[in-house]
């Protein structure tokens, strides 16, 4: 929490109810997504990809805070990528300001899975948190897409999103 800042949670109903809402939610709109041993605060699942991640499948995680839906979520985005909005690191860093500078209240789980799902498939070179990658993507496209496919064949397979081997404990 940010020096004065003041830490704003729901009353213990309210903050149940407003779990029980994700879940639902997750569950009618989001089949590859799933709380984790029953948790609800707790989410795993994968978006395969679109466009130039085509036969990419990408392991996330979600996690609400406490303060949900006042704060947003902590995004684990755990599959290496090569894209201009994520780090080239496992895990990622996110470059969506969905969970960060424009989250809202009325903002749920799904809205977070389909922010990540549309960054995924429509990078923006021109807002990066990886510069070699927009740079390869607005200079050298035939690079960039050969090294996107790379990452895909190296690191998102759906053997290895969906294997119980790589699910971080």
């Amino acid at each position: 929490m940010v020096e004065g800042e003041v830490y704003v949670e729901l009353p213990e109903q309210a903050w149940y109810r407003r779990l029980s809402l994700e879940y639902s939610l997750v569950q009618e709109h989001e089949p590859n997504f799933n709380v984790v041993d029953g948790d609800l605060t707790h989410y795993r699942g994968v978006i395969i990809g679109m466009g130039y991640y085509e036969g990419g499948y990408f392991r996330v995680e979600i996690f609400l805070p406490r303060s949900f839906p006042y704060d947003p979520p902590e995004v684990v985005w755990h599959t290496r990528i090569w894209h201009p909005n994520f780090s080239d690191e496992t895990p990622a860093r996110v470059c969506d300001e969905i969970v960060k500078s424009k989250w809202s209240p009325a903002n749920h789980v799904v809205t977070v899975i389909e922010a990540l799902r549309s960054l995924l498939n429509e990078p923006n070179p021109d807002d990066p948190l990886n510069a070699l990658a927009a740079a390869e993507m607005k200079n050298n496209p035939d690079i960039f897409i050969a090294r996107v496919q790379e990452y895909i064949k190296k690191f998102a397979t759906p053997e290895q999103a969906f294997s119980e081997e790589s699910i971080p404990l």
